[in-house]
């Protein structure tokens, strides 16, 4: 048996309790870095249509879905039982038909919402049909102006809205901010919920003589920028995916805000190899444009300077309405994270963990019972699957 001194025993003591803090911190981060792995269930039917640019997705209560092609500027309904599509609507001016594809946005029990941006109408759904639009001087569409973000089945809209800008060129940063404003469908009141940081952009403007802008211009000032966003649920809640830290924030349809605690997801830091990575999956941004456009600065590859030390969390147009009342937010692609991942939280703001989908693979709806996926062919074409929630 060893013996050891007083002032021995107290340094060994030490060395144990920082060893054991120690490890402490690498569980810590190790549990950060994975979330829980999540695995969508078997698949509930793929539709034998093919797209282009699906847009939404929105379940119907006989399981059926409207789905939008936004490229194609068509409407139809799948049928997941059979692998049918058919068309909803037409193209047109006239009574059930349009000429813009917004999204698909559910309201109440089994009607939907439908921007006509190019009409500045709203459509309106029953079901699989077209069964009214408003007029381009409806209070909400003058408020909106024609296009909107979602929608619930209390009567809201919201759009995100940005200060109006003069002529000239000012590059922003990330003291400047968007904000979620609620539109009521009845009346066209407005009332602004919330603030959303902005990526850093280089915005131009020019305007004639009646201060109509005639030239806009809106270029991300460096690379890896994200925006804050949020999503509307049907039952009038508001989730909003914050950056720094990483949370989601809640609002309930009484107006409530939860405060969502920051999410163990590790920051990847960016050096060399991400910046090599970030460069093979960009490499056509960075081509000289067949056509370009006079007074539109060309994209010139970044250099090292150009890029932030981390990864935003996540990515643009990031945040969809989850099944079961969460929300799916979509990881920035990283040299690790080459597929679609994406986070998974509930509305305490807790991470439920992460379901990882090949590069391909997109998700673009949810229900209470299914997830959307549209899966991209090497020809580009687009075809939906259901699956359905673990």
């Amino acid at each position: 048996m060893v013996f050891f001194g007083t002032a021995t025993a107290v340094r060994a003591v030490r060395a144990v309790r920082l060893f054991a803090i120690t490890l402490m911190f690498a569980a810590s981060s190790l549990a950060a870095q994975r979330p829980r792995a999540l695995v969508l269930g078997a698949p509930a039917g793929t539709l034998a249509e093919e797209f282009t640019l699906v847009t939404s997705v929105r379940e119907l209560a006989d399981g059926r879905a409207l789905i939008t092609d936004g490229r194609e500027r068509r409407i139809v309904v799948g049928d997941f039982k059979t692998g049918r599509a058919t068309r909803v609507g037409k193209n047109g001016a006239g009574p059930g038909e349009y000429q813009g594809v917004g999204f698909i946005t559910a309201i109440a029990g089994d009607s939907s919402i439908m921007s006509d941006i190019m009409q500045r109408r709203f459509l309106l759904f029953h079901g699989d049909r077209i069964v009214g639009q408003s007029s381009p001087d409806h209070p909400a569409v003058l408020a909106t102006r024609g296009f909107f973000s979602g929608a619930d089945g209390r009567g809201n809209l919201w759009v995100r809205r940005v200060d109006e800008r003069g002529a000239g060129v000012v590059v922003t940063d990330h003291r400047d901010s968007a904000y979620v404003v609620l539109v009521s469908r009845a009346t066209g009141a407005q009332d602004t919920v919330a603030k959303l940081r902005t990526r850093p952009m280089r915005i131009e403007q020019r305007l004639n003589d009646k201060n109509e802008v005639t030239f806009s211009s809106f270029m991300p000032a460096g690379v890896l920028g994200s925006d804050e966003q949020a999503v509307m649920f049907a039952d009038g809640t508001l989730a909003v995916a914050r950056l720094d830290p990483f949370r989601v924030d809640w609002r309930s349809p009484a107006g409530v805000w939860t405060r969502g605690a920051p999410l163990p997801v590790a920051a990847i830091r960016i050096d060399a190899r991400e910046r090599a990575a970030y460069m093979e999956r960009n490499a056509d941004a960075y081509k000289p444009p067949a056509n370009p456009i006079p007074g539109v600065p060309a994209n010139t590859p970044p250099s090292a300077s150009d890029f932030p030390p981390v990864f935003p969390p996540f990515s643009n147009a990031a945040v969809t309405a989850g099944p079961a009342g969460t929300v799916l937010v979509r990881r920035s692609k990283s040299a690790d994270y080459m597929g679609s991942h994406y986070f998974v939280i509930d509305r305490r703001g807790s991470l439920l963990g992460e379901l990882s989908l090949p590069a391909n693979e997109t998700i673009v709806g949810a229900s209470a019972r299914h997830v959307y996926v549209v899966f991209k062919d090497d020809d580009d074409i687009q075809r939906v699957r259901r699956h359905v929630w673990p």
